[in-house]
């Protein structure tokens, strides 16, 4: 395993992937206000001092780099489906992720990037920008499906706007009610609407 020196000690390069990973959970239980530097060593088990030698840019670049990573984990996921499927299948697949992970965490981890989003004001100007490049990310990538399967230009941009902003809310019901029903039948509803659309 590759190594660096951090004032005279060896540290493994594998603290940076735990401190992002643990940024990624905190950011999607507490938001952003409610994560500091300190509750992201204190759960990654990284070595105090590493944290400002991997981001020097304070937490700020810690943040980014965790909103990024988690954005990028659902693209792959709907990217995946994409490929494989219908743009049905694409919706049902972003649907499952956030079901399993309400699941998984029972009920404790919410979305990274809305945990961001709900906690920046008008002038955190470099986070609402993280924030929107990350929903984009998705959105494109659904229009893209439904453009495949027969949409148009408006029609697919419209239709993932529908998708993400329904999966976002009925993650937060779900929550709130710690039972993924609000999912689930956002999930069919959608399914439904998309068939229908593209029909």
């Amino acid at each position: 395993m590759m190594t660096v020196i951090v004032k005279g000690r060896e540290m493994s390069l594998d603290s940076r992937e735990k401190m992002i990973l643990a940024a990624q959970e905190l950011l999607s239980e507490r938001g952003y206000a409610g994560t500091s530097f300190g509750d992201v060593i204190e759960r990654s088990g990284a070595p105090r001092g590493s944290i400002y030698h991997h981001f020097p840019g304070g937490k700020q670049q810690l943040v980014t780099e965790a909103v990024q990573r988690y954005a990028a984990g659902v693209l792959a996921a709907i990217a995946k489906a994409d490929e494989a499927g219908s743009s049905v299948d694409t919706v049902r697949v972003f649907v499952d992720v956030v079901r399993r992970g309400l699941r998984a965490s029972d009920f404790r981890l919410g979305c990274a990037i809305a945990g961001v989003v709900l906690d920046a004001t008008p002038s955190d100007v470099e986070l609402l920008a993280l924030t929107s490049a990350a929903f984009q990310g998705w959105r494109v990538r659904l229009a893209g499906a439904f453009r495949r399967d027969g949409a148009t230009e408006a029609q697919a941009r419209r239709l993932a706007t529908l998708v993400v902003a329904s999966v976002e809310g009925a993650m937060m019901l779900a929550r709130a009610e710690r039972d993924v029903t609000p999912v689930v039948d956002v999930g069919h509803e959608l399914e439904a609407h998309v068939r229908a659309a593209l029909g």
